[in-house]
């Protein structure tokens, strides 16, 4: 039934706008793209699914522990990949990323094994029926809590004296820091936070598909960018709207045309969108639109 496709939908969409969040932070501050947060989200993943089979733990403990994790990985590609490169090499820290997340994928594989790992229903499947629609608990959860972080990082990011100077940053590092503003520091927090969105995204996912691997964060990649070109580069409510169109979209695919057109059908929306509408639905915010 529609309306039960389009609930599933959001459900993925969310898990795909907390990826997009973390480019789009570190796109928005650095005009530059941290293709390794693919990797810390596939690692986030694998964090969270010791904690839940291995340790036991509760589920806000391990979404805890897979974000910090997120986190912690994101710091060190910071200090790698941007801190210690030279920055008059554009094209550097690009490829910096691209190193650190192959290595992280192979050393997942080797560590973890390259077949897919069971990820553990956490959550019992009780239903609620809601007219149209039925839901179960874990769905609700997944929902309220992948919501929540969007809130928070929006509410951070646009009423908070921090949010507020992320964003001078965003504008002109130059003059930011000439207005006193800890530059370095808040970049620093901007990759944190991205980190500690795909590890919590990773973690999600896993309960959304029930099945995590170690190359899960190529896919992770891939989606976080073409949301992020679909709601408008560098624009954070857009990242959110254009992740839950692409869930809709993939879901909507499967239901009613095939899964095999799944992926091909997304990117073909993104070939459209740099065709017709290149800024995104909700327009761009990098620096190059602001030079």
């Amino acid at each position: 039934m529609f309306p039960q496709q389009v609930v599933n939908g959001l459900l993925l969409g969310s898990t795909y706008a907390l990826v997009a969040l973390g480019f789009t932070l570190v796109l928005g501050v650095l005009g530059l793209l941290n293709f390794a947060l693919g990797e810390t989200f596939m690692v986030g993943a694998f964090v969270g699914l010791i904690l839940l089979t291995a340790l036991k733990v509760p589920l806000a403990v391990a979404l805890l522990g897979a974000m910090a994790t997120g986190a912690a990985l994101s710091v060190v590609v910071y200090v790698v990949s941007f801190r210690m490169v030279r920055k008059e090499y554009f094209a550097a820290p690009i490829l910096s990323t691209l190193g650190v997340g192959t290595v992280l994928s192979a050393g997942a594989a080797k560590i973890w094994g390259s077949e897919h790992r069971a990820f553990p229903d956490v959550l019992p499947f009780d239903f609620y029926d809601l007219g149209l629609v039925e839901v179960s608990l874990p769905q609700v959860v997944i929902m309220l809590l992948a919501t929540g972080l969007m809130a928070a990082l929006y509410l951070l990011v646009t009423r908070t004296k921090m949010g507020m100077a992320i964003r001078a940053i965003a504008e002109s590092p130059q003059t930011a820091s000439l207005l006193g503003v800890p530059v370095e520091r808040l970049i620093l927090l901007t990759f944190v936070l991205s980190g500690a969105l795909a590890g919590a995204a990773g973690v999600l996912t896993g309960m959304v598909f029930h099945t995590i691997n170690p190359f899960i964060g190529f896919n992770a990649t891939l989606k976080g960018m073409t949301v992020m070109v679909l709601g408008g580069l560098g624009n954070i409510p857009g990242a959110m709207l254009g992740g839950l169109l692409i869930g809709m979209i993939e879901t909507l695919s499967v239901a009613y045309v095939s899964a095999t057109f799944r992926d091909a059908l997304v990117f073909a929306i993104l070939i459209a969108v740099l065709l017709l509408r290149p800024q995104g639905l909700l327009g761009t915010r990098t620096h190059e639109e602001r030079v």
